[in-house]
């Protein structure tokens, strides 16, 4: 029984002692700015959050992201090879960390500092979420969160990374719309937006499709960072039911942009149901 009560008592203190760590780091007078401090805070939420579920690995990782970010030394965002990905994994964080970079180089960081932290906390999220790959939710909530973070960013260095390779024209494309609505601040698909996704399936088995973009759309009734991810939320739930309906993946890509393309203009803060929308792009 003593070694039992041992164990537990050393447990009791490491996470006291990284409880305190993460206090100390959290209070620290951050060199730099909104980017440095965006980066600690960020990273002590994510540390605290792993530190409920006793991933002290994970967690003092974070502390000491945060921690470097503090002392005006912000570490990048996570190489790609730190951690071993499921496949499923692999080429969409390789995608969302090539986005990233391409950004700052664009001066993403001088540019929308708090957007480049977001986007980079949110990527790391989704690396160490995707590395476990336990809890499904868990993985798409920072997916989400990096892709809105990400419109932000792109819009406001006004160069925005081709989520694909220009194809070679060999033809002349169409593109027919499919628009899956939403309830206010909601991400799940009504009975209408079902049928919708039905019916992008029905169209695509009579034709040959080059690509289908998922576009992420809100209402102005919320922040512009707020709708940004929400968006992305919404488009994520879109092309996973379009995946379990029997599209195939690799067809489908996702795109936000959150309240900056209303289908009918509204004043800032106004609710409009035809702008809370998801529009699937079906070419072929």
């Amino acid at each position: 029984m003593g070694s039992f009560k041992n164990i537990f008592a050393v447990i009791a203190i490491g996470i006291m002692a990284a409880a305190c760590s993460t206090d100390e780091v959290a209070k620290m007078s951050v060199k730099g700015g909104a980017y440095e401090k965006g980066l600690r805070d960020g990273y002590i939420k994510l540390a605290r959050a792993e530190y409920k579920e006793d991933d002290f690995g994970d967690a003092g990782a974070f502390v000491d992201r945060a921690k470097m970010a503090a002392m005006g030394k912000p570490t990048g965002p996570e190489e790609l090879n730190a951690r071993k990905q499921v496949s499923k994994h692999k080429k969409p964080l390789a995608n969302a960390r090539k986005r990233l970079t391409q950004a700052y180089a664009a001066g993403g960081i001088k540019k929308a500092p708090k957007h480049a932290a977001e986007a980079q906390v949110q990527f790391d999220c989704w690396m160490q979420e995707a590395d476990e790959n336990l809890q499904k939710r868990d993985i798409q909530k920072c997916r989400s969160a990096f892709y809105g973070a990400m419109a932000l960013l792109e819009a406001a260095v006004e160069q925005p990374v081709a989520m694909e390779k220009p194809m070679k024209m060999t033809r002349q494309l169409l593109t027919r719309n499919f628009i899956v609505y939403f309830d206010f601040n909601s991400t799940k698909i009504s009975k209408d937006g079902a049928t919708e996704i039905k019916g992008v399936k029905s169209f695509i088995k009579r034709r040959k499709i080059s690509r289908i973009t998922v576009v992420g759309h809100t209402d102005r009734s919320g922040s512009n960072s707020y709708n940004a991810k929400l968006a992305a939320a919404r488009a994520d739930a879109v092309a996973a039911g379009l995946v379990k309906a029997g599209i195939k993946k690799g067809l489908v890509k996702t795109v936000v942009w959150g309240e900056s393309k209303p289908a009918v203009k509204t004043q800032d803060g106004a609710k409009n149901a035809k702008n809370r929308r998801v529009v699937i792009g079906v070419t072929y």
